[in-house]
């Protein structure tokens, strides 16, 4: 799997407010000198902002001959030191009709998109908690050229009053069977709704698996509900490469 030596960089953009956000970029160093494109994902982030976690996830991607962009979803220099800081900031992004988000992902895209080596009529994008709503937010506005968005024990809730037609990209939830902060109504509804919208959908419980349950360091949180599982984890990103290769391809 680690056949490509990687490069990475800061990656600066704004959204369409002029808001700053910083990411950071890791792909394939042969692209560099090459005229090829490969395909890009978007890795977005958890409820404290990205931090070494997804940054790693995306080197992980660039291994595999992605170009990986961990995403900055908060704006730049915009970080909470406590949990209840990080909740403070993604509140609001979470309330209401949720277009605020959906412009600050738009912006990512386009980031990614942008750059000389990626080939943007093949998008993925993945994301871990509130980073899995994210992902899935951007299939459900039907983001230019995505084809695949992977949730990592998002949250399911719809966009609220949205009528947006059938949905383009493919989507795969992983989602902790033992998990209480994502309850069964949400499941179903989230069911219902990729049905409507005629998605490629699917959807995957690990047994016994909490919340945030692909996170190493998500027994330190001391939050009930929420903890590390090795197996779950590593299950769900094999799985999330087949599909991005399939989807990608």
């Amino acid at each position: 799997s680690n056949k490509y030596n990687i490069s990475q960089k800061s990656l600066e953009y704004k959204d369409a407010s002029g808001k700053n956000f910083e990411g950071f970029v890791f792909y394939p160093s042969d692209l560099e000198s090459s005229n090829s494109t490969r395909p890009g994902i978007l890795v977005l982030h958890a409820f404290q902002g990205c931090t070494e976690f997804e940054q790693e996830q995306a080197e992980k991607l660039a291994k595999l001959g992605y170009v990986a962009l961990a995403a900055d979803v908060y704006g730049k220099e915009v970080r909470g030191t406590t949990k209840e800081e990080c909740f403070g900031i993604m509140r609001p992004l979470v309330d209401g009709d949720r277009s605020d988000l959906g412009g600050r992902l738009l912006a990512a895209r386009n980031a990614l998109a942008a750059l000389a080596f990626v080939d943007e009529t093949k998008i993925g994008a993945m994301g871990y908690c509130f980073g899995g709503l994210c992902a899935l937010d951007m299939a459900r506005r039907n983001a230019p050229g995505l084809k695949a968005a992977v949730s990592f024990h998002g949250t399911l809730k719809p966009i609220p009053d949205t009528h947006l037609g059938v949905m383009e990209a493919a989507v795969q939830v992983h989602n902790g069977q033992a998990d209480p902060h994502i309850g069964k109504d949400q499941i179903t509804g989230f069911y219902n709704e990729m049905n409507e919208r005629k998605a490629d959908w699917q959807f995957i419980e690990h047994g016994f698996a909490l919340h945030a349950f692909t996170e190493p360091l998500a027994d330190k949180m001391g939050v009930p509900g929420v903890g590390y599982q090795k197996k779950a984890a590593e299950r769900s990103w094999k799985m999330m490469e087949g599909f991005m290769e399939e989807q990608l391809a």
